[in-house]
């Protein structure tokens, strides 16, 4: 395994912080979580900042002027207010102010307190798991629904002038009513950013369990993907720009961290299950808790998975999360390399109606955008259908 403490001149330019408690577990969600806990919690801070330790030469190499840090989950408003701040305070330490500090937030834990005080130790982009504004729907996921979600978000508005709020689109109960209902909840609070995912079935979820036990039921797949274009429609016409796969935003609000994801760039996870990517080493921390604390109390990286990415398993990376852009990858760095050449012809060969090359990007069609699954699924099948070329 790579030691990257010894790594010089680190691009990273992106810290995340996994904060995995919850009160509950909501049935769509596949996220590593912990239920809520104050000793937990306490000695969960403890783990991260030594976890920082071990980054703290990278930290110091860190050369971009644009650093982000973000704080998933789980449920990150859970956090006290202190150890956010914490948190923040290392990073700035070893590092320029960060240009974006998002915190992740549950609509009920949007209390004048915890508002103004994240404003106060420095969080400057607040995204708030909505998920639908139907409380039917929520009910029927196992999530709360408090009755005054719509005036928590117009305080929070009025506090943060960078907001995103999430959306899932293909929960039980789904309906061209909700849909005009989140529609009309976006008008009201007329947020920054807009997540909107679809429900994905391929996760082994309780709500998965549910319907393939026939508990409850989905709605129709031709449904869903009406309903989608009908998004499509009304979120362009109130100004917002698709400029991911599942990401909308409002012109210069597109968030800084989740690009630098998608454009492949360098970032350090913290805390259990989370990921990595520095230089070319790519890892994922430890899921099991007690094996995270037992790789952190011996002085040694967390990590379940480390690997050192070859420049043909970079450029793959690079793909594989830059076609989740509108504008898709620039090639001209990859494209003198005779294997590259000859997989990406092979690639384009095999997606010709939803992949095509403007000028230096590769970039998806509008049809390719509509069904990004399968152009994924065929990054990896082509590439498995290459092996005995590539280098690995």
């Amino acid at each position: 395994m790579k030691d990257i403490s010894s790594a010089k001149k680190t691009e990273s330019s992106g810290i995340y912080f996994h904060i995995p408690f919850c009160k509950r577990k909501c049935d769509y969600c596949d996220f590593t979580t912990v239920r809520y806990d104050k000793y937990f919690v306490d000695e969960y801070l403890v783990y991260l900042l030594q976890e920082l330790e071990l980054y703290e030469s990278i930290l110091k190499d860190i050369d971009k002027e644009e650093i982000t840090i973000y704080f998933g989950g789980g449920s990150p408003s859970l956090l006290p207010h202190k150890y956010v701040e914490k948190l923040i305070n290392k990073i700035c330490d070893k590092t320029r102010e960060p240009i974006e500090v998002t915190l992740e937030s549950n609509p009920w834990e949007l209390t004048d307190e915890n508002l103004r005080y994240w404003k106060k130790i420095g969080i400057t982009r607040l995204s708030v798991g909505v998920q639908s504004s139907d409380r039917k729907i929520l009910n029927n996921v196992g999530r709360e629904s408090p009755d005054d979600t719509e005036k928590r978000l117009k305080k929070a508005r009025v506090i943060f002038d960078n907001m995103n709020v999430d959306f899932i689109l293909g929960l039980p109960g789904e309906s061209w009513k909700s849909v005009e209902n989140n529609i009309q909840l976006i008008k009201e609070i007329n947020p920054d950013h807009i997540s909107y995912y679809i429900f994905d079935k391929d996760h082994d979820t309780p709500l998965m369990r549910k319907y393939n036990n026939a508990i409850i039921k989905l709605p129709d797949v031709n449904l869903c993907e009406m309903l989608h274009d009908y998004l499509l429609t009304k979120l362009n016409k109130l100004n917002y720009r698709r400029y991911e796969i599942s990401s909308w935003s409002f012109k210069g609000k597109e968030c800084q961290h989740n690009l630098n994801y998608w454009k492949n760039g360098n970032y350090i996870g913290c805390g259990i299950s989370s990921g990595g990517h520095v230089n070319n080493l790519r890892y994922v921390n430890h899921v099991d808790l007690n094996k995270y604390k037992a790789k952190l109390d011996s002085h040694r990286f967390p990590y379940e998975f480390s690997n050192e990415n070859s420049f043909f398993e970079e450029f793959i990376e690079k793909i594989f999360m830059g076609l989740r852009l509108k504008e898709g990858i620039r090639i001209t760095d990859f494209i003198h390399d005779s294997e590259i050449k000859l997989y990406l012809k092979k690639l384009l060969k095999n997606n010709s109606e939803f992949l095509e090359i403007k000028g230096s990007r590769l970039k998806l069609t509008n049809k390719g955008f509509d069904v990004s699954r399968s152009v994924f699924e065929s990054i990896i099948s082509t590439k498995e259908e290459m092996n005995d070329v590539f280098r690995t």
